[in-house]
């Protein structure tokens, strides 16, 4: 039997198909619904679903400790100076530099005996018992048409020991070849320039040598070496202590023993502390002289 139906009748239905830009399309919304879900309250979901699965996707930042404070300085303390501290000086007040002397009478007694000269000891003098002196005299045989040499020394000083002056008067001295004072007599000098340590006068010792006339003078000390003028042969020495200025002499003043207790002298404690005897530990004695046994 013939077939008498229409040719669109025999073609199969086909199913609709979907584009690919529709799925294209929606897996990009769900990546970024998923995007937008995970990232969203500061990436909470998205931690949380790393650590679900076991990965630490944002590990904590080990923050270092705080720098410790320094402690707070505290305030510069306030100091007011007083009034005559900014003030200028009064001229009627003025003081200066003023020497001393860094050796008393007795020690320097000792140290011209210790070079030879045999002075006296330091005792009262026999005109004034304020006065302390020691004192060294010696004279030679006159020749025939010369003065008899001799050589007259004193130091003195108070009952502190604390010299005054020292003079030296020497009489037709020897002298070698070169006309230079002789080494015995200049032994003096020697030691009354070096003894009170004063380091600023270095022409006088040679000027004595030399039999020259000299005079030197700072911070109230003065030493001369003069020729007298009507008898030859005859020179004097002289070394005092002797403020002239104003300044100097208020120095003096300001530091007068008699308003001022004395400092101790280190080189007495000194030797005081060598002199003590060391105590000896229990038994020493016993092994340093050992008692034969039986």
């Amino acid at each position: 039997m013939p077939d008498t139906s229409p040719a669109y009748a025999k073609q199969p239905v086909k199913k609709p198909r979907i584009p690919v830009v529709f799925w294209l399309l929606l897996a990009i919304s769900l990546s970024l619904v998923m995007g937008t879900v995970l990232l969203s309250n500061d990436m909470k979901h998205l931690k949380e679903a790393g650590h679900y699965f076991g990965f630490d996707l944002f590990p904590e930042e080990v923050k270092p400790p705080p720098p410790k404070a320094f402690p707070r300085p505290a305030p510069p303390a306030a100091f007011k100076l007083p009034l005559h501290a900014t003030e200028a000086p009064m001229v009627q007040t003025a003081s200066a530099f003023l020497r001393t002397w860094r050796i008393s009478g007795p020690a320097m007694c000792a140290a011209l005996r210790d070079a030879g000269i045999q002075t006296s000891d330091w005792a009262a003098a026999s005109f004034n018992a304020d006065t302390y002196e020691c004192f060294f005299e010696h004279s030679g045989k006159r020749e025939k048409d010369q003065l008899a040499n001799s050589t007259f020394v004193i130091v003195r000083g108070d009952a502190s020991g604390t010299i005054n002056n020292m003079r030296v008067k020497i009489i037709n001295p020897q002298t070698d070849q070169n006309g230079q004072l002789d080494p015995a007599i200049l032994r003096i000098f020697e030691i009354m320039l070096r003894q009170p340590q004063w380091l600023d006068f270095h022409e006088t010792l040679n000027a004595i040598k030399n039999l020259r006339d000299v005079k030197e003078d700072g911070f109230g000390a003065n030493i001369s070496f003069t020729r007298e003028v009507l008898n030859e042969g005859r020179y004097n020495f002289t070394l005092s202590l002797d403020p002239t200025s104003p300044p100097q002499k208020r120095t003096r003043n300001y530091f007068s023993e008699r308003i001022w207790l004395p400092s101790p002298d280190p080189k007495g404690e000194t030797a005081e502390a060598q002199s003590e005897p060391t105590a000896e530990p229990p038994g020493a004695a016993e092994a340093k002289n050992p008692e034969p046994r039986p």
